[in-house]
């Protein structure tokens, strides 16, 4: 009896078992920056922007002018 040949053969080719390793680590790589992305904006406490305290510090108190 012969057997059925089989499309993949179960250990695969190794430049083909290297690309997966490969492509996997940047999926990998991927959702760890989007998921550290995720955290930091959904725990993060509002703060003023850089530009509204420098501007609050360099007007400052807005008074009557001295005569």
């Amino acid at each position: 009896m012969r057997r059925d040949p089989v499309r993949q053969e179960r250990g695969g080719a190794p430049e083909t078992e290297a690309w997966k390793i490969i492509f996997g680590a940047f999926a990998l790589s991927g959702l760890l920056v989007m998921g550290w992305t995720l955290f930091v904006l959904l725990t993060d406490t509002p703060r003023g922007s850089r530009l509204q305290e420098q501007a609050a510090q360099t007007t400052g108190p807005q008074g009557a002018p001295k005569p």
